[in-house]
């Protein structure tokens, strides 16, 4: 598979910067557009950053965003991007081979899901800090994790490829179907009994690895870590909220960092149960992001694990809590030093709108800004504020673009808008957030009527 250009992109790279120490960028447009951080880093540490976007980054809206002065991109030299069609170890190979020949190569940084695996491979071969083949390779397969990690586990079986074997025995329900290797809530449904389970099947994949596991009861969290030869540098916990109380969904729509309502032995205990995972992987250099479930007689239970940054806005959310630059961070542990990290001393707050179902149209807020950041390519910066100062909304995201169909909610890829806001650490952030949401309107034309037409508008 031969890597492609985008067009209409700055003019090479000049020899003098082709002496700079390089750090490969692997990465998607979706994704490095709330990291452009990651420029003014590198430049900091006089790094020549080389961006690798894979499939999922239209070829278009690349282009656009290059050529537009006010976007990061536009800074990137032609020799210093490739876009490759697909994410196997091979075509990273092929598309970075000529750098590693003639750049200093320094690091390799993958900032995203679908690259895991083969930018894993690709820094432990070059003798280069990054999680690790091993690590890399589990937390892209939740059969894997369970496997590895057996007494955080839930009760599971696998079902075989004639969906048969495996669920006639399972008689622990209410239960969970989820197909082992995809990401952002894909795909994952409860299931209420056995005869729930045959009109889902349709909808995975013939080769899909798929899992039924007990549905377990009670708060979910995300423990976020900074990892540096196998060392726990720093690690926060954050709150999740999902969409599952009245759909058979499981759809990411709230987080919070720092974990408000925790009690210390909670805590300790998730932090314990998230370096216990890390070790049982072997996890190497890097950012994890390790999902659990705590019920009420605390036991901790994994749901799933990513070795990359968190998606969603939490890495905004902790630089908002403690001031970190956790894109500076992530660049310092892939070069190998030791990155600067502090405790929190705010608490901040993602939560993702209801919205009608139709054509989205606009989006309104009072006294808050709106940023289309798929539109626009990048997500605004969010700088951290003072401790003592007043709860206070930052920005209102909108991750869809105009035209798009709004539906159900069923996977992180059907939502479309949310609020960040942030506030001291014993503010009340879900009334602030309830205040926040009632002050932003979703506007939808039908998608059958004339242009013009009006449609719903959703407070």
């Amino acid at each position: 598979m031969t890597a492609f250009r985008a067009s209409s992109a700055p003019p090479a790279t000049d020899a003098a910067e082709t002496d700079r120490p390089a750090v490969i960028v692997i990465t998607d447009l979706v994704v490095l557009s709330k990291h452009l951080r990651l420029l003014d880093a590198a430049e900091q540490r006089s790094v020549a950053p080389l961006f690798v976007f894979g499939p999922e980054t239209p070829a278009d809206e690349l282009a656009r965003h290059r050529r537009d002065p006010k976007h990061a991109l536009s800074r990137v030299a032609d020799d210093d991007l490739r876009h490759i069609a697909d994410t196997s170890l091979d075509t990273l190979l092929r598309t970075v081979a000529p750098w590693l020949r003639d750049r200093p190569v320094r690091a390799v940084l993958n900032v995203g899901e679908v690259f895991v695996d083969a930018a894993g491979a690709l820094a432990q071969t070059l003798g280069l800090p990054g999680p690790g083949t091993h690590a890399a390779r589990v937390c892209r397969n939740k059969l894997l994790q369970r496997l590895a990690a057996p007494a955080l586990a839930p009760r599971w079986t696998l079902l075989d490829p004639t969906r048969v074997t495996g669920a006639e025995d399972w008689d622990v329900f209410p239960a969970v179907l989820k197909p082992a290797s995809r990401m952002s809530s894909s795909g994952v449904r409860a299931i209420t009994g056995p005869h729930a389970i045959p009109p889902l099947l349709p909808q995975y994949g013939p080769d899909e690895l798929l899992l039924l596991e007990e549905r377990i009861a009670g708060r979910e969290f995300s423990v976020e870590t900074l990892v540096r030869d196998g060392a726990v540098l720093w690690a926060g916990i954050t709150a999740k909220d999902t969409n599952e109380s009245d759909t058979s969904f499981f759809t990411e729509v709230g987080h919070t960092s720092p974990a408000p309502h925790l009690t210390p032995e909670q805590e300790k205990l998730l932090l314990d149960a998230n370096t216990e995972f890390l070790e049982a992987v072997r996890f190497g250099t890097g950012m994890s992001h390790t999902e659990f479930r705590l019920t009420a007689e605390n036991r901790v239970v994994l749901m799933e694990a990513a070795a990359r940054p968190p998606g969603d806005a939490i890495t905004r959310l902790w630089r908002l809590a403690t001031g970190m630059d956790l894109d500076a961070a992530l660049l310092d542990l892939a070069l190998g030093a030791e990155p600067a990290t502090t405790r929190p001393r705010r608490r901040a707050r993602q939560i993702y709108l209801d919205h009608p179902q139709g054509l989205l149209a606009d989006v309104t807020a009072e006294n808050t800004p709106v940023h289309w950041v798929s539109e626009q390519g990048r997500w605004p910066d969010l700088p951290p504020v003072a401790e003592g100062a007043p709860p206070r909304d930052h920005a209102v995201l909108v991750s869809r673009h105009r035209g798009d169909l709004l539906g159900a909610q069923s996977d992180s890829q059907g939502r479309s808008v949310s609020v960040v806001l942030d506030g001291p650490l014993d503010t009340d952030l879900d009334s602030a957030a309830q205040d926040a949401a009632r002050r932003v309107t979703i506007h939808t034309t039908v998608r059958s009527a004339p242009a013009g037409t009006a449609g719903e508008a959703v407070r």
